[in-house]
């Protein structure tokens, strides 16, 4: 899935990110959060947003079926499937599409990524591009 691999880049260069903070937030049961946080193998906070409050916040929205099943994500979905990899079926809102955001150390926004479709999450670099940005 594609916000798995980019959880997973963003995981492998956390070295990289120095003393930031990151945070996963989804919107899946919290009882089902250990599950997620097993599947996906990472070591920083994953936090349930069950009522989307941030979402709405931040001006997320559910893409349409066509954003959501671009070609993109189903080039992403056919490399994970040649590579021997199962589909599971979704236990959550597949269109609601998700965003990457930077927060200064003063706490305010410098930046939300908010991707047109699943699988045009911005690059590690990217994210460490603005991180700097935001320490300025």
């Amino acid at each position: 899935m594609p916000c798995q691999e980019h959880v997973l880049a963003v995981s492998e260069r956390l070295k990289e990110f120095g003393d930031a903070e990151i945070t996963v937030v989804t919107f899946s049961n919290p009882a089902r959060l250990d599950a997620y946080v097993q599947h996906l193998g990472v070591t920083f906070p994953v936090v349930s947003d069950v009522d989307r409050e941030l979402y709405q916040a931040l001006g997320l929205e559910r893409g349409t079926l066509r954003q959501v099943w671009s070609l993109g994500t189903l080039k992403k979905y056919w490399h994970l499937l040649r590579a021997g990899n199962k589909l599971q079926r979704a236990h959550e809102d597949i269109r609601q599409l998700g965003a990457d955001v930077i927060v200064g150390a003063d706490g305010r926004i410098t930046k939300i990524f908010r991707p047109a479709t699943p699988d045009a999450r911005p690059s590690v670099d990217d994210l460490l591009a603005h991180l700097g940005d935001s320490a300025a």
